[in-house]
């Protein structure tokens, strides 16, 4: 086998390994992704060695600048890689050696690929979570200007899909915000989660050179070194977190994309895509499909079979580091990846959704406001369960009759309970109906001005 062919740690074998074998072993079609990350740790990891003494001025200058070459020559599709480059660690280190000689050899000293992976990836993910961060953020705009546009609409609310009470739409847009909202915050968490450096924990037991391990964690921009080498090297715990906060987001997206797509059909037509974000049929010539809303709601399979998938192979892992952690970066990269561009293609239906205020309004029940005249019973001086019974028998009544529930007088409603006077009246007005309910988080109107300033307010600041 030539030189140039030769593993980085073959000095122990007799033989070279299989073909099959270093195809199932090399990761560098998906670890090449963060070249800049490792290039980075590794420029940090040379100035560390020249503090230690390990290194002199001129081979720490001569390593990084050809560290910095590579990287642009990466950025320029100016890399070649090799079938022995197994992943992008080992890449980098024999194109740094075709670079610079004898001195890159120098590097990897007091480091072990076991440390420099878990720093790599701590890097990559905290850096993908902050961009997806921004698209959350973007994503709230998008429902924010619904909420705002929509605020003076009164619509269903709906349990079960049956008509429950009637609601303002803002207060539907606004539920999605303040679960987005939470959605943003948790990535924050997370991003916490994945700020601690494994660098200089070495292989388990910690680097054999004088390193401040503090300064190097300054340098790369965590906010503290870990403090146990063996969970340095072994802790894959952010990339779960990760993957859990990343599948929240799809649940959350799937649970609203159900609902527009009922609420676009012909039976409801309370929305309408626009054709930009909507397909056809191949046979069909009728058809508008809601697909941008069905593959958000399709792909949120992928992204908890990501969280499974990486679990499982976590479960089962002893302690420090095992070949199985390999499969840490696959999962993450595919959920990072759907969860952005699921949001944007969410963010864009929502700016250009049409409305259908008078099939909205046309579809109000009057049976939603059987709950209003429960309340009006109560206040009546009625036990809410006698009063929930009253009410349930005028419903009754009306199904069995084919009346409509506010085409009762008050004479007719006395008949179910001598409590009902004129001012029964108010409970069937819409409007009204809201304004009962203008408790703190409720639909009312204040409470809709007040939810929509909390909004404003929170992406302000962002």
């Amino acid at each position: 086998m030539s030189e140039q062919k030769n593993k980085m740690w073959d000095g122990r074998f007799s033989k070279p390994v299989a073909k099959l074998m270093e195809e199932f072993n090399n990761s560098l079609c998906v670890d090449k992704i963060f070249i800049r990350e490792d290039i980075l740790g590794s420029i940090a990891w040379a100035d560390a060695l020249f503090t230690a003494g390990v290194l002199t001025k001129d081979e720490c200058e001569s390593i990084k600048k050809g560290l910095e070459s590579i990287l642009k020559k990466y950025e320029n599709d100016e890399i070649n890689f090799l079938d022995c480059d197994e992943d992008i660690h080992m890449a980098v280190e024999r194109i740094l050696g075709e670079e610079i000689g004898i001195s890159a050899k120098k590097l990897h000293t007091g480091r072990s690929r076991n440390d420099q992976v878990a720093t790599d990836f701590r890097l990559f993910v905290k850096n993908s979570l902050k961009k997806t961060q921004k698209i959350v953020a973007e994503f709230l705009q998008s429902v924010f200007f619904r909420a705002e546009s929509d605020k003076n609409i009164i619509m269903a609310g709906y349990t079960h899909y049956q008509q429950a009470q009637p609601v303002s739409m803002a207060h539907y847009w606004l539920s999605l915000f303040f679960l987005m909202k939470r959605e943003y915050e948790k990535i924050e968490n997370t991003i916490k989660n994945c700020d601690i450096m494994p660098l200089g924990s070495g292989a388990i037991a910690g680097c054999g050179f004088s390193i401040d391990r503090q300064k190097l964690s300054d340098a790369l921009g965590f906010s503290s070194p870990t403090d146990n080498s063996i969970d340095g090297v072994a802790s894959r715990d952010f990339v779960l977190d990760s993957l859990h906060n990343l599948a929240s987001i799809g649940i959350s997206l799937s649970r609203y994309a159900e609902d527009l797509i009922v609420w676009s059909t012909k039976e409801f037509s309370y929305v309408e895509l626009d054709d930009a974000w909507s397909t056809g049929s191949s046979m069909m010539p009728q058809k508008k499909n809601p697909d941008s809303l069905e593959l958000i709601r399709g792909k949120t399979g992928r992204l908890i079979g990501n969280y499974t998938r990486f679990a499982t192979t976590l479960k089962g892992i002893g302690l420090s580091y095992f070949k199985d952690l390999q499969e840490d970066k696959e999962p993450f990269i595919d959920s990072v990846n759907t969860v952005e561009i699921t949001l944007s293609v969410f963010a864009n239906v929502l700016n250009t959704l049409k409305i259908n205020e008078k099939n909205i309004t046309k579809s109000l029940d009057p049976f939603l406001l059987a709950t209003d005249v429960a309340d009006y019973l109560v206040k009546k001086g009625l036990p809410f369960r006698q009063a929930h019974g009253v009410v349930g028998k005028m419903v009754g009544f009306c199904v069995e009759n084919q009346k409509a529930f506010n085409s009762l007088d008050v004479l007719q409603l006395k008949e179910f309970s001598p409590l009902f006077e004129d001012d029964v009246k108010l409970c069937f007005d819409w409007n009204n109906a809201l304004k009962s309910r203008d408790v703190f988080g409720g639909t009312g109107p204040k409470s809709i001005s007040r939810q929509i300033e909390t909004a404003k307010d929170f992406l302000a600041k962002l």
